[in-house]
This record gives structure tokens, sequence and C-alpha cells, in this order.
């Protein structure tokens, strides 16, 4: 299987790694297709505002909402694929051995910091329900955006743990490597 870039991305002996891809390009395209929605509302706001009749009710607190869920259910995708920034200006020059066994430790350090972010997240969803916190205008329940974000940053802790993985062993292939 190959991407539009023409990068392989499934390895067939690994169905994790097919596991990631699959749930991570249909938490992007999702995320993809809330943008579009969010940029689709946001011009009937704001037609409507030029043309008189009123902008939509709350279309910024759904926009701020729906780009937070949006923007998350890449993370997954993009983090098997290691396309996160990351400043390789020292280990560029290195034996690909140590780089491998850098990038394995700068991976699991991620997943570490992605479980805490999964954790503390749920926890705000969870503290907004017992709280019932609600947006201004349209009442919406900020346990439910706050919710939704949890999905994308757990699948992502288990994107960069197998990342982690594969770059501990030697001869796995690197998800995304366009080597």
């Amino acid at each position: 299987m190959r991407d539009p870039l023409g990068h392989v991305l499934v390895n067939d002996r690994d169905p994790v790694e097919h596991f990631l891809v699959i749930y991570g390009r249909i938490m992007a395209i999702s995320g993809g297709l809330i943008f579009i929605g969010l940029i689709a509302m946001s011009l009937v706001s704001i037609v409507g505002r030029k043309l008189g009749f009123g902008s939509i009710t709350g279309d910024i607190e759904l926009m701020q909402a729906g780009t937070a869920i949006a923007a998350t259910a890449f993370l997954p995708y993009c983090t098997l694929l290691g396309e996160h920034i990351k400043v390789e200006f020292f280990t560029e020059s290195m034996n690909p051995r140590l780089k491998r066994t850098i990038d394995g430790i700068a991976e699991l350090l991620f997943a570490g910091m992605a479980s805490i972010l999964a954790w503390r997240t749920a926890l705000s969803a969870i503290d907004a329900y017992e709280a019932h916190e609600v947006t201004t205008l349209v009442s919406l329940p900020l346990w439910i955006p706050t919710a939704l974000l949890v999905p994308g940053v757990t699948l992502m802790i288990f994107a960069a743990f197998y990342r982690s993985c594969v770059f501990f062993h030697p001869t796995w292939r690197i998800p995304g490597n366009h080597k």
C-alpha cells in the first residue's frame, strides 16, 4: 500500500502498523472533513453577515471546538509517519545505528508526553462534565469537544510507541521513511 506521494506505508507482515495506518488515516480524513465543515460554516456566517442576514450564532465557539478536534485527529497519522517537526542538526551526520537509537529514545519520550497529555485531557473532560460547563452562546457542553480530543491523542501514543519499537529493532523498516 502506498500513500499519494508513493511512500510504502503498510508492512504486510506487521498487523500493528496496518492497524495504525488504517485508523490514523480514518482519523486524518475525519479531521479534514471537520475542517471543510468549519470552512463552510464560516463562509455562511461571513456571507450572511455581509448580506444583512446575520451570522451563525456561536460560530466562533463552534470554530474553536471544531478546530481543536480536527487538528488532534491529524496527530496519529503524522506521528506514525514521523512528520513532526524535529531538529536533526546534530544527529544527521551520526552513525546510522546510533541515530536510530537516539530516534527510538525520542519516540519513547514522545509517547510518554502524549500519555500525560491524554490523561490530563481526559481528566479535563471529566471535570467539565461534572461542572456542567457550557459555551456562552450555543450552550455546547464543554466536555464533549474536550472528550473528542482524547482518541486522537491516545492513538498518537500507540503510533509513537510503535515507532520507538521500530527504531530499536535494527531490521524493521521505519514507517514513512523516504529513503
